[in-house]
């Protein structure tokens, strides 16, 4: 059962992050303008570094993910992802910014999806997903015969 469930979490986590990777993958700039969006203060040489390999490295923690391997350090580091996710969005849902969060699309699914975008609902939907990361964490640290599920 628990290797069944981890398969699902990295499944739905491991393609959440590969699609939203993919789909920056090749925009800096409009990774760029999202970064500079949330109004926080930060040199600009960080900021174009964030939007150059957050694509990157959201790409490669989706392929981590999904294929299991290094999984401890993949969860640990979706979960840092993920919480300053949370923040930055929460952040520009408090201050009321009139923003799309730069986070993956997924309007073309279902229209109503869009607000997933929005500082808050990409706030809520950071914090389903941290749940779940949260979730697959205690799954893979779990003994289990005296392993870790890292297979």
């Amino acid at each position: 059962m628990k290797r069944a469930t981890s398969l699902a979490l990295r499944s739905l986590l491991g393609l959440f992050f590969l699609a939203a990777g993919l789909s920056k993958v090749g925009q800096p700039m409009e990774t760029l303008a999202a970064v500079y969006s949330y109004q926080i203060v930060l040199p600009d040489g960080l900021a174009f570094a964030i939007a150059y390999a957050l694509p990157w490295v959201e790409t490669i923690l989706g392929v981590a993910l999904l294929s299991g391997l290094f999984l401890l350090p993949s969860v640990a580091a979706t979960a840092a992802m993920l919480i300053a996710f949370t923040a930055l969005t929460a952040q520009a849902w408090w201050r009321e910014l009139p923003i799309d969060c730069g986070c993956l699309d997924l309007s073309a699914w279902h229209p109503s999806l869009a607000a997933l975008t929005t500082p808050g609902g990409a706030t809520l939907r950071n914090l389903f997903l941290l749940g779940l990361t949260t979730l697959l964490a205690l799954i893979v640290r779990s003994p289990q015969d005296g392993t870790t599920d890292e297979n």
